[in-house]
């Protein structure tokens, strides 16, 4: 392997530093172990090298102790250099000793560790939001349902290694790429929400249900929107519907002189009230709101995580808020179809524990209280501070 180039993005040459540093002071690992992971890092072979420097250091290295001299941290070193040449592809012994020249300043381990993680977090949140992305432009529900899922999840595990999330950003989201769906898919989107709104003009005494779980957002198509958002009115006032009262609300709303939509569409949409069940067309029409919904959340997830000048507790905090618009679809469409025990919402997000990579932010305080098991990891990275 070959040193990076210094004239490129400095990511790689983070990942060198802890290396680097860790080599030169078997301590560093002890600070980095309880936030810092192999699969932090890009590049295949700097995740095994730090494999093996965790594995050396769980092992109680002689460098480790506190009377350890310069023979024993020679040894540290020339002895994880030769493991991961016979183990790890691509690694050789003089890139090993090319690590330990280029790290800056090894006591700075610490923050070359977090700028390894923090361009982990960016890079898990673009890999997953771009599957999620490709899911809801392929049509595929159940999918997009486990992904939004799995974005989640990756979010908590991200944030919990990271120690802090900043929901409290007011950055505007930046506008998400523009839509792959399919003309197809948008025109079968639109011919189903015409259906509904006519099977509901047959049915009016199941608009209440239907809308206790669909909403007006949930219609690509705005003129289909006004009327409906009209017919749920008149369904609430317990008004007559038809033709007339329909086209009256929709002026009434201001929808004709906004130009939503015309007095002809109007007639057109309600002059034949389709007989048919209207929750079955409705739920057709929520399900591809919650693709919508989840492309362009997955979308700005992704533009954001690209975004290198959003250090990473915004951008935890910031995929949060992009993802509650499909988190919201995806509650109504349980509500439309699960049962009452399959009714759970999705992943909600407390304040994360404080763990290392935030604490290693920090001086540690004067007298440290007894910490958890699971804040030792905070408490090694707050003693490197000392």
């Amino acid at each position: 392997m070959t040193p990076v180039n210094r004239d490129q993005s400095p990511q790689l040459e983070a990942e060198q530093a802890v290396l680097g540093g860790c080599l030169l002071d078997p301590s560093q690992v002890g600070t980095l172990a309880g936030w810092l992971e192999p699969r932090h890092f890009y590049r295949p072979a700097h995740e095994g090298f730090f494999a093996i420097l965790l594995a050396q250091h769980a092992a109680g290295h002689p460098a480790l102790a506190p009377e350890a001299g310069d023979d024993h941290k020679q040894d540290w070193a020339l002895t994880a250099i030769a493991t991961a040449a016979r183990e790890v592809p691509g690694f050789t012994a003089s890139y090993g000793h090319t690590l330990a020249a280029t790290c800056p300043r090894s006591e700075h381990t610490a923050s070359y560790g977090r700028m390894v993680l923090e361009t982990a977090v960016r890079r898990a949140l673009e890999e997953h939001a771009h599957r999620l992305l490709a899911a809801a432009e392929a049509d595929a529900v159940e999918a997009t349902v486990e992904l939004t899922g799995t974005l989640h999840a990756v979010i908590q595990r991200l944030a919990d290694a990271w120690g802090t999330i900043d929901q409290r950003s007011g950055r505007p989201f930046p506008a998400p790429p523009s839509p792959g769906t399919a003309p197809k898919a948008v025109e079968a989107a639109r011919e189903h929400e015409q259906v509904l709104l006519s099977s509901l003009l047959s049915a009016p005494g199941q608009i209440p249900e239907v809308a206790s779980w669909l909403t007006g957002e949930d219609f690509a198509d705005p003129g289909h929107r006004a009327v409906f958002l009209a017919m749920a009115a008149l369904a609430h006032r317990r008004e007559p519907l038809d033709e007339l009262t329909v086209l009256w609300e929709v002026q009434r709303r201001g929808a004709l002189a906004a130009g939503v939509i015309s007095v002809a569409r109007v007639r057109e949409i309600c002059s034949d009230g389709m007989p048919g069940d209207p929750a079955w067309w409705a739920e057709h029409v929520l399900r591809a709101s919650l693709l919508r919904a989840a492309a362009t959340s997955a979308g700005i997830v992704r533009v954001m995580a690209l975004d290198a000048s959003i250090a990473a507790g915004p951008l935890l905090g910031s995929a949060i808020r992009a993802l509650a618009p499909a988190d919201r679809v995806q509650d109504r469409l349980r509500a439309a179809t699960a049962t009452p025990a399959e009714r759970a919402g999705p992943v909600v997000l407390g304040t994360a524990r404080r763990k290392g990579a935030a604490l290693s932010r920090s001086p540690a305080p004067p007298h440290a209280a007894p910490v958890r098991s699971a804040d030792r990891a905070g408490e090694s990275a707050a003693r490197s501070r000392r």
